[in-house]
């Protein structure tokens, strides 16, 4: 899945589940290495929309 791989790639992302079908991905992160706007910008990167 290429918008599980790309969120992965952030640094201090831990751990990604996405569901293409309920349109949804739930990441867990570390704060102090990354945040919500930059995991919104890789998953529109992406071509998804994020919400």
């Amino acid at each position: 899945m290429r918008v599980k791989k790309a969120i992965e790639g952030l640094e201090g992302v831990t751990k990604v589940d996405v569901s293409l079908e309920n349109k949804q991905a739930v990441v867990e992160f570390d704060e102090g290495k990354t945040d919500v706007e930059k995991i919104k910008a890789v998953v529109k990167e992406t071509g998804y929309e994020p919400v």
